[in-house]
């Protein structure tokens, strides 16, 4: 069994209380972490309190050097593509995804570390204010952007290593100091962040890393020497943060998934929507934030792609293709969603039941049809490897559908008609949509929630701007000894 400790200011720390993980491939126990408690997280905060005093005061270029070399590190560790080094063999092994998926999430962590090593430090360059000259002709205004101070990081284990790293690179960079906490499933790749940050020499202080349960996440958010909580999860403890946030008037960043929608026209290229669809809805076993979760097709092209969809999906392969789901806990919800669906008229075309021989916990890629509002599945979010169909007339009623939802994250149109799917696209109420593509991030563009998928923005140069204080700073640039609007009147 592997063992895990703390990393508190540079150094790797043992508590008193343990929690063991399993590995979600075979039922086993895979090893034992540290369940931090106050005593940890306390020192954890105070050390990244200490660190910021002479980390903040680093030049943006200082400071992106450090980043970069991480990057470059993590190109190191990703070796050659489908070669099974031990971070990817870790990802794999700790939370289930299939070897391509590893490689995806490595090289996307460099890319997105890379990105903002390299744009942070000129967009982190004070700014001119254009002021009305005719009103103010003497007045000088610029924007400097400062850091927050000490950030907690709290990242979910469907993206173990990329979700940390789309917070860490610009929080970094912009000069804050860092708790992290991996979420329980996946803290192994999370405690490899920290030992990459101590090999390219990142100051004592400046990163630390807190592993735990839940309790050690409300521990963190809690605590009174934090300046802004970054939060990627569920819906329910994203409230949770919310509140606990309002009542100290603490800045926040959260991303808390959704139901997205794909619409397929029709005048969708079959094929390339049918290959779409299977990937973006069972990669990761289904465990992503913007998967397609509802898909709503044209009903002149419903038989015919519903024929391709389970052509496809039939020949996808148990620890090739999918692998396990997480947890057993983990499991036994999507059962409950496939369950109340049933219940409530739906049929299953593919899939719908645990693989139960054998140890681990897998669920495979399913199909579902005969879908109505009412189902649980059509108002939260499922997050496994379920693909629901339902038929729509036409483009305006896929639509309306898609925005009946408490969730505004993503969404994917599928059609040969690019200027059309383009406009359509302005009335899906999400803060993303992809056209003939789905789940793909791009470090230099925003990946913005809406809705009750949260609020904040991850990734390019405005999540760079959520991690700082815009400070305006003006300058009289006269030697009058009076101004217009002063006393006398």
């Amino acid at each position: 069994m592997k063992n895990g400790k703390h990393f508190i200011n540079g150094k790797w720390v043992e508590g008193k209380n343990f929690f063991t993980t399993i590995n979600p491939s075979t039922g086993e126990p895979f090893g034992k972490l540290q369940n931090g408690r106050k005593k940890e997280v306390n020192e954890a905060v105070k050390a990244a309190r200490n660190a910021f005093k002479d980390w903040s005061k680093k030049s943006p270029k200082e400071r992106a050097s450090y980043i970069t070399k991480a990057a470059d590190l993590l190109v190191k560790k990703y070796g050659k593509e489908r070669e099974l080094t031990g971070l990817k063999t870790l990802i794999m092994e700790e939370m289930g995804k299939r070897l391509p998926e590893a490689d995806v999430e490595v090289i996307e962590s460099s890319d997105i570390l890379r990105y903002f090593a390299d744009k942070g430090p000129l967009l982190l360059k004070p700014r001119e204010i254009s002021l009305n000259k005719d009103l103010w002709p003497t007045k000088s205004s610029k924007v400097f952007f400062q850091p927050f101070g000490v950030i907690g990081i709290i990242k979910p284990w469907n993206y173990p290593l990329e979700m940390p790293m789309w917070a860490l690179g610009p929080a970094l960079v912009a000069g804050n100091t860092v708790i992290l906490k991996p979420s329980e499933y996946a803290s192994f790749v999370g405690l490899e962040i920290g030992k990459m940050f101590e090999e390219v020499g990142l100051p004592e202080g400046v990163l630390n890393i807190i592993t735990g349960d839940s309790e050690t996440g409300k521990l963190l958010v809690r605590h009174s020497d934090i300046d802004m909580i970054s939060f990627t999860g569920s819906l329910e403890a994203g409230k949770d943060i919310a509140v606990e946030c309002a009542k100290r008037l603490r800045k926040y960043n959260l991303e808390l998934g959704g139901n997205d929608a794909a619409i397929i026209e029709k005048d969708a290229d079959l094929e390339l929507t049918a290959n779409g669809i299977v990937w973006g809805s069972f990669c990761n076993s289904g465990q992503v934030c913007v998967r397609p979760k509802r898909v709503f097709v044209n009903e002149s092209k419903y038989e015919e792609f519903l024929g391709l969809l389970k052509e496809k999906t039939e020949r996808l392969r148990k620890d090739v293709d999918f692998g396990p789901i997480v947890s057993k806990k983990q499991l036994f919800k999507i059962e409950e969603f496939i369950n109340d669906a049933i219940r409530k008229g739906a049929k299953c075309i593919v899939g719908g039941k645990i693989i139960s021989d054998t140890n681990g916990f897998y669920f495979p890629p399913t199909i579902l049809v005969n879908i109505n509002p009412n189902m649980k599945i059509m108002k939260e979010e499922c997050f496994g490897p379920i693909l629901p169909l339902t038929v729509v007339k036409n483009t305006h009623e896929a639509i309306k559908l898609a925005n009946e939802s408490i969730y505004g994250l993503g969404a994917s149109i599928w059609s040969k008609d690019l200027i059309r799917s383009e406009e359509n696209a302005k009335s899906l109420q999400t803060g993303m949509v992809w056209i003939n593509d789905v789940n793909v991030a791009f470090p230099e563009a925003p990946w913005p929630s809406i809705k009750q998928s949260g609020g904040g923005i991850d990734l390019s140069e405005w999540s760079l701007y959520d991690y700082t204080i815009k400070k305006h700073i003006n300058i009289e640039l006269s030697n009058d000894k009076n101004r217009a609007w002063w006393f006398p009147y």
